[in-house]
């Protein structure tokens, strides 16, 4: 009997080791990677996606409102050197004499619209979309959705841009009304809500999109971001899928699944 139980234990223990060394064991790479597969497999069972970005976006892109860089210094320096700004946001923040307005305003437009090209982030993006309803909610001021070819009717700049459109004008509220129309339609329909870069403490789009996921049972969310970035609201985790990283890189790499 005692050499049974002892034989016994003898079996558990080989089983135990042989579980530890077959155990699936996920490197941060393999893990993003499973990460990127789940995405494209939500994505492409979606009716639609509900795309939001901000300045994660046009960060990756290299344009940084908040930076003091060597594109500011060119673009800028005049601003720099006479009103002690360090950066875009200031400049559009600080009252300018009427003359020097207009020349911020002339630089900024050309800074972010003559001398831009498209990005590759936006051709990713393009493809990751491909022939699927979409709508587009972004606090990013530079429209570079539209030089990138998006619909402009399907674009909600919730904060207005740099050079046409303020906030609650006219304009911007054929935007939102353009919003509640997509979501209304989708409302019982499987959504994806994609989040581009928008920080972890985002109130304006963050935090009402996720809340928005979790009273549609049908919808999901997915979200790209640095790993400090990355905030999900608990009741939508099990909808949820996170990828942790350099956003120009994620999106090419999901883009691959396409």
């Amino acid at each position: 009997m005692y050499l049974n139980l002892v034989l016994s234990i003898c079996i558990l223990i080989v089983r135990i080791c042989l579980h530890l060394v077959h155990k699936k064991t996920y490197s941060k790479g393999e893990k993003h990677g499973h990460n990127i597969k789940d995405a494209a497999l939500m994505i492409k069972d979606a009716d639609a996606l509900l795309i939001s970005a901000s300045n994660g976006l046009s960060i990756s892109e290299g344009f940084n409102i908040f930076a003091d860089n060597q594109d500011f210094e060119k673009y800028f320096g005049y601003f720099q050197t006479k009103y002690g700004i360090s950066n875009i946001l200031q400049g559009v923040g600080i009252p300018l004499s009427a003359s020097d307005h207009a020349k911020f305003m002339e630089r900024l437009e050309q800074y972010m619209i003559t001398d831009y090209y498209g990005s590759r982030q936006f051709e990713n993006l393009r493809k990751i979309i491909g022939d699927k309803d979409y709508f587009v909610i972004t606090s990013n001021a530079d429209t570079h959705f539209q030089l990138n070819g998006f619909n402009p009717h399907k674009i909600w700049e919730i904060e207005g841009n740099f050079f046409d459109l303020e906030m609650r004008s006219p304009e911007w509220q054929d935007q939102k009304e353009d919003f509640q129309h997509f979501t209304e339609k989708y409302r019982a329909k499987k959504v994806v809500q994609l989040e581009l870069g928008i920080g972890a403490a985002n109130q304006l789009i963050k935090l009402p999109l996720m809340r928005m996921v979790a009273m549609n049972m049908d919808w999901s969310y997915i979200t790209l971001n640095f790993a400090k970035e990355i905030n999900v609201l608990p009741v939508i985790k099990d909808r949820a899928i996170a990828i942790e990283g350099d956003l120009a890189k994620t999106l090419a790499q999901l883009k691959e699944k396409f």
